[in-house]
């Protein structure tokens, strides 16, 4: 379980950490949440443009990963192609797979449809990592690569 206050507290220090490493993130809305965007080049030579935010998830108590992709256009992927095409997961993996715990739901400060790692395993995830001094980063080096996201080095 992750308080608010600490999700807030920890967040300002991600960013600082994923920014020395030259990553692309950035405090938004006061610092309620951060942000990271970037472009990939698909298998089929097509360039997107990815964006990530970690948020404060309230109810489960633990920071969320939103995502989405989009075509050069602003267009966003649909759900077929970016498990195919961006995640590369193939539908002939178990049900274990990211591909199951992914939502597609309205971003809570937003308002649009984005893409979310649901939090409902997440709790007893971070108990079995056992990290007491820092929750984000060890959270995010699970979740973030499932989703292309680049780690910080440790």
């Amino acid at each position: 379980m992750l308080t608010e206050q600490r999700f807030h507290e920890e967040i300002k220090s991600f960013v600082e950490r994923m920014v020395s490493e030259k990553l692309n993130w950035s405090l938004c809305e006061n610092g309620k949440y951060a942000k990271e965007s970037h472009l990939e080049q698909l298998p089929d030579g097509r360039i997107i443009s990815a964006e990530a935010h970690v948020i404060y998830n309230s109810t489960y108590q633990v920071p969320v990963i939103w995502f989405n992709y989009f075509e050069n256009n602003g267009t966003p992927l649909q759900f077929s192609t970016v498990v195919r095409d961006v995640l590369q997961i193939s539908e002939e993996e178990s049900d274990a797979s990211i591909r199951t715990r992914i939502s597609h739901l309205e971003h809570p400060f937003l308002g649009v449809l984005y893409f979310n790692i649901h939090p409902c395993n997440t709790s007893g995830l971070m108990k079995e990592l056992k990290t007491d001094d820092t929750y984000l980063l060890p959270w995010f080096s699970v979740y973030g690569p499932q989703i292309r996201l680049r780690v910080p080095t440790f």
